[in-house]
């Protein structure tokens, strides 16, 4: 293939600004920063530029305050998610639940105020038993976002009883209660037996 005589324009080079736009300033006025409080550089009087802020930061970085929030910690119990093998599904949704105990899992809320974000799942509390066509729906269903939600949540509520139960129970074993137990707690939730 033949090369063409094409250049680059000149004015293409650099930025490309509106002819009637300047670059945006690096530092605020003086009369501004004096203005804010800004502290000035003992040897010229002059005040130091304002620290830069990346966007979405609450905070400026040399003020001691974080750029961004911590991302908050897991709240994962392996033990609670292994109790739920052989249990019943909690779901039951109508066409869809196998009823096999066999396939029982604890399925995850996928709903951002349970802690799920992206690749994370949600804490290990806002969990329920389901059989695996249940689960399947709910990850991957076509079901609109509000079936699934309350689905999700009427499953957690049985889900929550069962906990209780188990908790209150003496006749339960010990790591079962201890699971449910640290569910409830970080529910704020009560046992059975512990009821108002």
């Amino acid at each position: 293939m033949k090369r063409t005589g094409f250049k680059r324009p000149e004015y293409a080079k650099g930025p490309r600004l509106a002819p009637n736009r300047k670059p945006w300033p690096t530092r605020a006025p003086a009369e501004i920063e004096a203005a804010c409080g800004l502290p000035a550089d003992s040897t010229t009087g002059e005040h130091r530029p304002a620290p830069a802020v990346r966007r979405g930061t609450y905070a400026h970085a040399d003020m001691g305050i974080p750029m961004s929030l911590p991302k908050p910690e897991a709240h994962r119990n392996p033990y609670l998610l292994a109790m739920a093998r052989g249990k019943p599904c909690l779901f039951r949704l109508p066409g869809i639940c196998n009823f096999d105990p066999a396939t029982t899992v604890a399925c995850h809320s996928n709903l951002g105020a349970h802690g799920k974000a992206g690749a994370r799942k949600a804490d290990d509390e806002y969990s329920a038993w389901g059989c695996f066509n249940c689960h399947r729906w709910l990850d991957q269903g076509s079901a609109d976002g509000t079936r699934k939600q309350l689905a999700f949540m009427s499953a957690h509520l049985a889900q929550v009883c069962e906990w209780r139960a188990i908790a209150g129970s003496a006749a339960a074993d010990p790591k079962d209660r201890t699971a449910a137990q640290w569910a409830l707690d970080h529910l704020n939730a009560s046992p059975l037996g512990e009821l108002p």
